[in-house]
């Protein structure tokens, strides 16, 4: 998927974790994010390694102002700005990891992808290992089933050539 994207601030934090978000211009012409998901890359209880990343952002990363926000049921006023961001900006995709958020985002019309799908589509183009990012995934605080990662573990086993 080329052209922007909006992001909540979980996938951001993640990819940043495992030393993918290098990668995301590959996907993704620019991502957007609202000053909400800024102010978490930036809160105090972020990872240093996030605070510092956001303090140094790369160009592809846009601070767009949401020009209404209003509250969606059961969401972080992250991932409510960005679902927001995204209507505004008539963006098609929203990177986002919270099963709440990503069912409001299919209910608005936008496609979710989440940190494991943007990390499968960067294996897929060669960018990076998914076992190793899937490995350094289990080593933060990323909540996801087992199963899951184990399912994109497989589907990458099956689309790399045995050697």
């Amino acid at each position: 998927m080329s052209g922007p994207i909006v992001s909540d601030g979980g996938p951001l934090h993640y990819l940043i974790l495992v030393e993918c978000v290098d990668a995301v211009p590959a996907l993704f012409e620019r991502i957007l994010i609202p000053p909400a998901v800024r102010d978490e890359l930036l809160h105090i209880s972020a990872p240093q390694k996030v605070r510092n990343w956001r303090g140094n952002p790369p160009a592809w990363l846009t601070i767009e102002p949401v020009t209404r926000l209003h509250p969606l049921a059961s969401l972080h006023k992250g991932e409510t700005a960005a679902l927001q961001l995204a209507l505004q900006t008539n963006t098609l995709a929203v990177l986002m990891d919270d099963l709440d958020g990503r069912a409001a985002a299919r209910r608005l019309g936008l496609i979710p992808i989440g940190t494991v799908g943007a990390l499968e589509r960067m294996a897929e183009l060669g960018i990076i290992g998914l076992p190793a990012a899937i490995e350094k995934l289990r080593q933060t605080n990323f909540f996801i089933s087992p199963e899951v990662l184990d399912a994109a573990l497989e589907r990458d086993r099956r689309r790399r050539p045995e050697h």
